[in-house]
């Protein structure tokens, strides 16, 4: 009893262990959500059984290839029939049965291929290519959930960020209001800067509304790529990275053509449609094979079947003659195949290239907006400092400070906007190329 206690400790101390190691603590950097992604979300199970079931059918199309063995046993029982009697002077009399009254057989059989010309080995060929593009449509999705966790991860930074100048923005406008009901109340200040203030504070909260909302859809997605139920704790910690280097555009462009799961799935298509071509066309060859068969057969009517012991072996030649344009049909598919496929390859090589063009013409846009939008934030910062000193000398009115405030809010969240925009367009421009999900 002592022994299984202890067996049953120390189970629950590895899977405690194991569950630590896969659930980091702390907040979750971006190479840690996308390995948390990667690892447990249900579509990476689907393409690894996809890979299972491509491997059983290779082991399938490569049976045809090796040694059938088949086995037979048969009983039948047949009551007994007229049968003629004979009666021969000088010898006892006798009959002749029409069958055997009980039986019994059994027998093995081998066959083995011993050539089709080839045919078999293409399509076995064939088979294992589609095991190639299984593996090829995992990395595909690996690449997108990847690159989806990287636009949520950062979606939920900048509706973070979004959330957190809202918030500043309605308490600056609820000083101000404040302040504002103050004056008027000592006369000083008019309704009219009170109802300015109290619409701009409602505006401004509907907008903290709305930021809410859209930052809660945007958790909940990530939530659902990470695993995570609805309402659980989600702390995150990074940083828009905007000055990091791209790739050049030549090269993003030649790697895209090369490195992009989808030309490579593409480029596996392509080949199974040729070797499914090739089989096609040794349908018409003819087939040798070997067969031995050895068995067992036995009667139980007495004199007239002894039991007995046989073996048999020879080759067999089937050649197709007439198949119905069966073979004519196959060959049409397969050629219309192979266009498809050569067709779609040439699609995605112009596809691939508009890619990495408008990945890079959406990072020169972002770059630049960022540059201006750093400069926007210096001014807006500048006027609005300029505003409250000359608010406070009661030279501006309420109504031209608040303009100040909100012209400075504005611009920091065009900034954060830029930002968040120049990091995505990295991003694109590295699945434009192929490149691995990553910071």
């Amino acid at each position: 009893m002592k022994k299984i206690t202890a067996s049953i400790l120390a189970a629950a101390a590895l899977c405690a262990c194991a569950c630590a190691e896969e659930s980091p603590s702390g907040p979750l950097t971006l190479p840690q959500t996308i390995g948390a992604v990667l690892a447990r979300y249900p579509s990476i199970d689907a393409a690894r059984a996809a890979i299972d079931a491509a491997r059983a059918r290779t082991m399938q199309s490569n049976a045809d290839r090796l040694p059938q063995v088949s086995a037979q046993a048969g009983y039948s029982y047949t009551s007994l029939r007229p049968y003629v009697a004979l009666s021969i002077p000088g010898m006892p009399p006798g009959a002749i049965y029409e069958s055997i009254q009980n039986s019994y057989g059994a027998s093995i059989t081998a066959r083995q291929l011993l050539t089709d010309f080839g045919r078999t080995d293409r399509l076995v060929d064939m088979v294992r290519s589609g095991q190639v593009s299984a593996q090829d449509a995992l990395e595909e999705t690996r690449h997108q959930l990847g690159y989806q966790a990287i636009q949520s991860f950062y979606s939920v930074l900048l509706l973070r960020s979004s959330v957190d100048v809202a918030r500043e923005e309605i308490a600056a406008l609820e000083e101000a209001l404040r302040i504002a009901e103050k004056k008027f109340g000592a006369g000083s200040a008019t309704k009219f800067d009170v109802l300015t203030t109290q619409v701009r504070l409602a505006n401004a909260r509907n907008r903290l509304t709305d930021t809410s909302a859209s930052l809660e859809k945007e958790e909940n997605g990530l939530r659902q790529l990470l695993g995570l139920g609805l309402g659980a704790p989600l702390a995150l910690t990074g940083d828009f990275d905007a000055g990091a280097p791209a790739l050049p555009e030549s090269v993003a462009i030649s790697d895209g053509l090369v490195n992009r799961p989808e030309m490579r799935l593409a480029q596996d298509d392509e080949q199974t449609a040729r070797l499914r071509q090739d089989a096609a066309n040794r349908g018409a060859r003819p087939t040798i094979a070997a067969q031995v068969t050895g068995g067992v057969e036995d009667g139980i009517v007495p004199n007239l079947y002894d039991n007995k012991g046989y073996v048999a072996a020879g080759l067999t030649l089937q050649v197709p003659i007439f198949t119905g344009r069966r073979l004519a049909g196959d060959r049409m598919e397969a050629d219309a195949g192979v266009r498809s496929a050569q067709a779609h390859e040439r699609e995605l090589y112009d596809t691939i290239t508009t890619d990495v063009a408008n990945a890079y013409s959406d990072l020169n846009a972002a770059r630049a907006r960022l540059a201006s939008a750093a400069t926007l934030v210096a001014q807006a910062r500048e006027a609005l400092d300029l505003a409250q000193t000359r608010y406070a000398n009661g030279v501006i009115t309420n109504f031209e400070l608040l303009d100040a405030q909100s012209s400075y809010r504005s611009a920091e969240l065009g900034r954060l906007q830029a930002r968040y925009d120049c990091v995505l367009a990295r991003q694109a421009v590295a699945r434009a190329a192929g490149l691995p999900p990553a910071q």
